[in-house]
């Protein structure tokens, strides 16, 4: 099996801080939103599995951030994707469909003796910003011990809000009979949740299908979905159950999703003064309650943190009051009392009030 992950865009929900990092980049609970993901999946998988990622806006950044940390427990392969065109310097690309094609070439068309065989030569496919609540591990096993050619997971979105996402229409087996994107008129509140799983027979008539709406591609053409791709192999006979996420999924594609994600990531997640040492933390006349992530080489003086904070690297807060807030790495904070707040790297704020700030990477205030 080969792990997939299209991480070319540019997050333009999650701007300003997406405009120096990759949307995979922000980060929560003392890691990278990709390095919770890669993390778990290095928990199930045996190591040298392939991970395939699609790159393109920030690409360096995502390349030496994967090698230095997991090319010793991942085969890496890293795919480009180009961008279609640019927008103020910003680029933007062809969507999805295109990021999943561009890794035909790493799967060989080839006949399996069994469906298992063909099942375990398939691909998980994962979305950089989203991480399902579930095991992963349980997945995995409804898919290889389920009579079905595929899985997509899906959670459920509030009726009023199901046209902002692809949704699905279950059969009474909790199979697939359709897919669309963002819908005009109410279908399902199913909303597709960032996880698949096909088989190698899948992959190449997906491969097959996308390659149909690519070479169709004009000017005015919109973003090439895999929603459309995937309803015609259904349409062709293969089976695509669907995995519904009760415990719901962690989406960090917009900034009240960061802060919903952090508090879940955080739940488990006390600093222990015994740390501060080994971290080379130093907290003065202050006052932590738990769940609290603290980077290393912080300094916090005079303030009260927490709960749900999460501070990064080499970080100083002095006379601060705060509470369900990320603050990433290098950022100064001095008189500074706010509640759920998004505050990036490198940033400095002296003397202010205000709750719900979002302020991005290398900003004074």
């Amino acid at each position: 099996m080969k792990i997939i992950g299209p991480c070319a865009g540019i997050g333009s929900r999650m701007r300003p801080f997406t405009l120096s990092k990759p949307k995979a980049f922000i980060t929560v609970a003392g890691k990278t939103v990709l390095g919770h993901i890669l993390d778990r999946f290095n928990d199930i998988f045996e190591e040298n599995i392939e991970l395939i990622l699609i790159v393109g806006y920030k690409k360096e950044q995502m390349a030496e951030f994967v090698n230095k940390n997991y090319s010793d427990k991942f085969k890496l392969t890293f795919i480009e994707q180009h961008p279609r065109g640019y927008m103020e310097d910003i680029p933007y690309f062809w969507g999805m469909g295109e990021s999943i094609y561009l890794t035909k070439s790493r799967f060989t068309k080839s006949s399996f003796e069994t469906k298992e065989d063909d099942k375990r030569e398939g691909a998980l496919i994962f979305l950089a910003d989203m991480i399902p609540i579930e095991e992963y591990s349980k997945l995995l096993y409804r898919y290889f011990e389920s009579d079905v050619d595929g899985i997509i997971t899906v959670w459920e979105v509030p009726k009023e809000e199901a046209s902002s996402y692809g949704v699905v229409e279950l059969d009474k087996n909790s199979n697939i009979i359709r897919l669309v994107e963002k819908p005009k008129d109410y279908v399902s509140n199913l909303a597709i949740g960032g996880f698949y799983i096909f088989s190698n027979s899948v992959m190449e008539a997906l491969f097959r299908r996308l390659k149909f709406y690519l070479d169709q591609r004009n000017d005015d053409s919109k973003e090439i979905y895999l929603t459309q791709s995937l309803q015609d192999i259904i349409n062709e006979g293969f089976k695509i159950a669907a995995i519904n996420l009760k415990k719901g999924i962690l989406d960090f594609g917009k900034p009240i999703e960061l802060l919903n994600g952090n508090r879940f990531l955080l739940d488990n997640h006390n600093v222990k003064k015994e740390d501060f040492k080994k971290l080379n933390i130093v907290l003065e006349k202050s006052y932590l309650k738990n769940p609290v992530h603290i980077g290393k080489n912080t300094k916090i003086i005079n303030s009260v943190i927490g709960p749900h904070i999460s501070i990064g690297c080499d970080c100083h807060i002095e006379n601060c009051i705060l509470g369900d807030c990320v603050i990433e790495k290098h950022t100064s904070l001095i008189n500074v009392i706010s509640f759920n707040s998004i505050i990036g790297s490198n940033v400095s704020i002296e003397s202010i009030s205000k709750d719900n700030l979002i302020i991005g990477d290398r900003s004074i205030y």
